[in-house]
């Protein structure tokens, strides 16, 4: 899956507007990368069977919060 589709897929009411920042905003496209990678880790450890005991769990939890507020807040800016 194509990182911008990702983010829409996450903001599906804003489709338009991340398709536009992921063209032209590095700051945006640099996110939506760090997304990526840090819900690829996720999956990685909630397959992990000793998962409810995996501290990275939660911090990679937090961190997919933190950016998709990052993300949200870019969207909104773009927005007006």
């Amino acid at each position: 899956m194509r990182r911008v589709d990702l983010v829409v897929e996450r903001f599906p009411q804003c489709a338009d507007e991340v398709r536009r920042l992921y063209l032209r905003d590095a700051d945006f496209r640099a996110i939506c990368e760090d997304l990526a990678l840090c819900l690829d880790s996720l999956h990685h450890f909630e397959a992990r069977p000793d998962a409810p005991l995996r501290p990275e769990v939660d911090d990679f939890r937090n961190l997919v919060t933190e950016l998709e507020a990052e993300l949200s807040r870019h969207i909104a800016a773009a927005a007006g």
